[in-house]
């Protein structure tokens, strides 16, 4: 009976090692879970976070050299057309950008950065859908000066938020 009493013990112990490991491993899958699902919610944060000014400014002047870069003679005219495009996407892009940071931050100017993107892309509109041709420049120069108008509502708006952040330091 001793002995019997002694394989259950001993049977007891290698349930319970068993068991510890299946936990253990059980405990590690669900770490691993949890960290892939952070880390694919950090990637979607930061592919969705809205630019701040200054990269917004960035991104602006990235936009009035791709417009004043159709002003630039093209090799022929799918090349012409593929910068139009390229200078229509981006422009759009800001425009949906800008709109969505006035809707965020509840901030007019940046509404009006919006309206002069979205201007500018209807300028620019015609030139990729071959409605224009590269010679008739008076709408690539419009679109070049409401990129401009939007690069110095930006840097009035840049210019605010120094001013708040120093106001903001001093007390």
């Amino acid at each position: 009976m001793t002995e019997f009493l002694l394989l259950a013990a001993d049977g007891a112990r290698s349930a319970q090692a068993s068991d510890g490991w299946e936990l253990a491993i059980q405990y590690i899958a669900y770490g691993i879970v949890i960290v892939v699902s952070v880390l694919i919610l950090l990637f979607i944060r930061k592919r969705t976070r809205l630019p701040r000014h200054t990269e917004l400014k960035k991104k602006l002047e990235g936009l009035l050299a791709e417009v004043q870069e159709l002003s630039s003679p093209a090799e022929n005219r799918m090349q012409f057309v593929k910068r139009a495009a390229r200078a229509l996407y981006t422009a759009d892009n800001l425009a949906y950008t800008a709109a969505m940071l006035a809707e965020k931050e509840r901030y007019s100017d940046l509404g009006k950065i919006s309206s002069l993107l979205e201007g500018a892309r209807e300028d620019i509109a015609p030139y990729k859908y071959g409605k224009r041709e590269q010679e008739e420049g008076e709408g690539i120069a419009a679109a070049e000066e409401k990129v401009r108008s939007a690069i110095d509502v930006c840097d009035v708006i840049l210019n605010r938020d120094s001013a708040i952040k120093n106001s903001s330091s001093k007390k």
